[in-house]
């Protein structure tokens, strides 16, 4: 770990997620476009949402810090979570807002479409009072999302909550969590496009990057989070890399899918990565939250990076190859298994 991301151990709360979390519409018809889709299968959904119920079924102990609605779908996300084991403490319900929903359809290995329907959506209503300075005492690490920045209220909230967390001793994490359309910067039904260049975005991020331990994103979101716009992988990376040392002092963690991940921390020259795991793909949604998991699964129990690394690339690897995304979770003893016995 890096001399920034020191916390104490004693912390009976290893983690807060705060941010999206919804009830996700898995298509049943694999291999089918969307709009013939007849049957959903109906799971727990979100960045946030996946990255808590993740972490508990590895068996850390995570509270889900956000809002649902007072309608059926709220109390289903809210009853799955306390079955997970997730502190539900800050989860506050909203009666003047519905709980968002996602349709998502399964057509591998290219095809993953999904359309969000989050008007104004519950889990957009944290307010800055609802950080609560008792239940932060507890913990280990504050996790934020990009997403949580899209709002002038939800980044005040955001703020509130950094702020709370940093006096309170808690790391900071964030989960770059760049999905363009949530930022109106697509067609509201397109969900799947992942990469749309944005100064504004980019000047929404950057003033969070001082107060972070660790950062996690793809490739285009490490470059949405530095703003720069090199056309070359490479010289993209190197270029990204350096912008953000410029401001932050945290380890970044670059996922690449497939590839696994690479970890850049600031003690040292070179990056940290471990082995990947190549298997058939059947819903690449998902995967990038388990990775988050497994790789705090290590981090917040204080292991190497290339042990973080491991254990997020074994969670990233499983969860693609099942249908949905918080279900699709595998517990500790799983991907210890697996990492065991894959050759």
């Amino acid at each position: 770990m890096t001399e920034s991301s020191h916390f104490e151990n004693r912390r009976s709360l290893d983690l807060i997620c705060m941010g999206r979390v919804a009830v996700d519409f898995y298509a049943e018809q694999v291999h089918s476009p969307l709009e013939d889709a007849q049957s959903f299968r109906k799971y727990l959904g979100g960045c946030a949402g996946n990255t808590a119920v993740g972490t508990a079924r590895l068996g850390l102990k995570s509270a889900m810090f956000s809002c649902v609605g007072t309608d059926d779908m709220g109390v289903y996300l809210r009853n799955t979570l306390e079955k997970e084991g997730v502190d539900t403490s800050l989860l506050r319900n909203t009666p003047e807002h519905l709980t968002a929903l996602v349709l998502l359809g399964v057509n591998p290995p290219e095809r993953f479409p999904l359309i969000f329907y989050r008007e104004n959506c519950a889990d957009m209503q944290i307010r800055p009072k609802d950080s609560d300075p008792e239940i932060f005492k507890k913990a280990k690490a504050l996790l934020i999302t990009g997403t949580g920045l899209s709002t002038p209220a939800m980044r005040d909230a955001t703020r509130q909550a950094v702020t709370v967390a940093k006096e309170c001793g808690c790391v900071i994490i964030l989960d770059i969590d760049y999905r363009p359309v949530l930022w109106g910067l697509t067609e509201a039904g397109d969900g799947e496009t992942r990469f749309v260049a944005s100064e504004n975005v980019t000047r929404e991020i950057q003033p969070f990057l001082a107060d972070l331990d660790l950062i996690v994103g793809t490739e285009e979101e490490v470059q949405i989070c530095a703003g720069e716009s090199v056309t070359d992988i490479d010289e993209t990376l190197e270029s990204c890399l350096s912008t953000i040392r410029q401001q932050s002092s945290a380890t970044v963690v670059l996922k690449r899918g497939a590839d696994g991940c690479e970890v850049y921390s600031p003690e040292s020259a070179n990056p940290v990565s471990a082995r990947s795991f190549q298997i058939e793909v059947l819903n690449v949604l998902g995967a990038g939250d388990a990775f988050m998991s497994g790789f705090l699964r290590g981090w917040l129990r204080k292991e190497s990076l290339q042990t973080c690394a491991l254990y997020g690339n074994a969670c990233g690897a499983l969860v693609v190859t099942r249908h949905g995304c918080s279900p699709a979770a595998p517990s500790f003893a799983e991907i210890e298994y697996f990492i065991q016995h894959f050759d």
